[in-house]
C-alpha cells in the first residue's frame, strides 16, 4: 500500500519547467531602443540573435552555460551579422533539465570580431 501511495505521489507532481530568458544590447543610435536583442527558450533549448537597429552594426550574444565561468568569461558567442531588415540567427542547443544558461547581449563589427556596448547579463534554466 505505501509504495501505491508512493506512485501516486510520483505522478501528481508537476514536471520541472525551464525559465526563458531575453537579453537586451543597448543602441548607440538615437530612434532604437535597443542594438540587438537575445531569446533562450527553455523548451527546445534555442538560443536566438535579433538585430534591432539599423545601425550598421551585427548583433551578438556571450552565453555562459553552468558550471559558469569566472572573471566575465563565457562558454560561446553567436554572431547574426543579417541587419535589422534580415533575419535573426537561430542555434540549437541540448542541456540536461535545469542546467542554467545566462546571456549578455551587444553589437560589434563581425567581420573583425571587434564587439562591445554590452547589456546586463541575464539567466534562465533548461
Amino acid at each position: 500500500m505505501v509504495g501505491a501511495v508512493a506512485m501516486v505521489g510520483l505522478a501528481n507532481s508537476p514536471a520541472s519547467a525551464g525559465t526563458d530568458v531575453t537579453v537586451y544590447g543597448p543602441s548607440m543610435k538615437s530612434g532604437c531602443s535597443y542594438a540587438s536583442a537575445a531569446l533562450f527558450a527553455s523548451y527546445g533549448e534555442t538560443i536566438t540573435v535579433y538585430d534591432k537597429c539599423a545601425d550598421g552594426w551585427a548583433a551578438v550574444v556571450k552565453v555562459d552555460v553552468a558550471p559558469y565561468q569566472s572573471g566575465g568569461g563565457y562558454d560561446f558567442a553567436i554572431w547574426n551579422p543579417n541587419s535589422a531588415s534580415g533575419s535573426p540567427v537561430v542555434s540549437n542547443r541540448s542541456y540536461a533539465e535545469g542546467t542554467g544558461v545566462c546571456m549578455q547581449a551587444g553589437s560589434g563589427e563581425y567581420s573583425s570580431g571587434e564587439w562591445g556596448s554590452w547589456g546586463y547579463w541575464s539567466c534562465g534554466t533548461a
